[in-house]
């Protein structure tokens, strides 16, 4: 199981590692990685690259997220609004 926090700021937290801008969990294959928001900006979660998985819409206040991974690779994502600024991977193995 995945946990990824958005941050107050403009930040994606692993909570598996501690791992920042990019947060990069890892999971097994069949696992759930979710997202979850607090604070007041704007956020979303994006699936980038060529392994994919639905994304999420944008989100403000607080709220949850989650996918299940069914297939290994290496799914790449950011946040809609943000970009470059808030990314993140999660390693399906």
């Amino acid at each position: 199981m995945g946990s990824v926090t958005v941050g107050a700021g403009i930040e994606f937290v692993s909570g598996h590692n501690g791992s920042s801008n990019a947060a990069v969990d890892t999971i097994s294959v069949g696992g759930t990685a979710t997202w979850t928001w607090t604070g007041s900006l704007p956020h979303s979660v994006q699936s980038v690259g060529s392994a994919s998985f639905a994304s999420s819409g944008t989100m403000t206040g607080s709220g949850t997220y989650a996918v299940t991974f069914t297939e290994p690779g290496t799914y790449q994502y950011d946040c809609a609004v943000h970009g470059q600024l808030m990314t993140g991977t999660i390693v399906v193995r």
